[in-house]
């Protein structure tokens, strides 16, 4: 907001409750000491929600629900997902990062800065069923088999398929499982802070 503006309307205001109070005291309502007292509350009073309003006003406009992407971004994403439906765009780790739904499913489909798909990432919530079969076999025999699922997400690649697991078990470190798609473990690694799979993110 201009900041004209917002003193413009604090000295208006002000205004209006110096009258308040004037008109107040005129009227013996309450004493000299009660009216400047009156008078220094309404000044704290229009400072904090003028504050409130000029911070209001700055946060809409900083509120950034994505970024814009080139045509030939949209062109990819649409050309892969031509179903893709709330779409927000982000840039993340030198890569386009495309969030959406896709009949019914949460997707974010990464591309370099040329359009060039690289990964999907498709949320399957908590569900070990959802899983396929051998991958779900291979957990559930596991030494994890007892520990609850906090997330699952499938990562598709153009070298490769594969599913995190993670999981967490009280008084121990949270844990995420890397499987490949017939079911092989790739990682077992403690769950560390912006450990983000990635387009690059290699297992050996």
């Amino acid at each position: 907001m201009n900041i004209f503006l917002i003193a413009l309307v604090f000295q208006n205001l002000f205004r209006f409750v110096s009258h308040i109070c004037v008109r107040e005291k005129r009227n013996s309502i309450i004493n000299f000491k009660n009216f400047k007292i009156m008078k220094t509350k309404w000044f704290f009073l229009c400072v904090l929600a003028l504050n409130s309003f000029a911070f209001t006003s700055c946060s809409d406009d900083d509120d950034d629900d994505g970024i814009r992407v080139s045509e030939e971004l949209n062109l990819a994403l649409r050309t892969k997902y031509p179903n893709a439906a709330n779409v927000e765009w982000e840039a993340k780790a030198g890569f386009y990062v495309a969030d959406f739904r896709y009949n019914g499913v949460e997707l974010d489909a990464w591309f370099t800065t040329d359009a060039v798909w690289k990964m999907t990432e498709t949320d399957l919530g908590i569900d070990v069923n959802k899983l396929p079969t051998v991958v779900k076999d291979a957990f559930l025999a596991s030494e994890y088999a007892t520990w609850t699922v906090d997330d699952i997400d499938k990562y598709e690649r153009e070298d490769m398929t594969f599913f995190l697991v993670e999981i967490e078990k009280n008084g121990l470190r949270d844990r995420n499982l890397y499987y490949n798609e017939q079911g092989g473990l790739l990682r077992d690694a403690e769950d560390m802070p912006n450990d983000d799979v990635l387009p690059t993110t290699q297992f050996e």
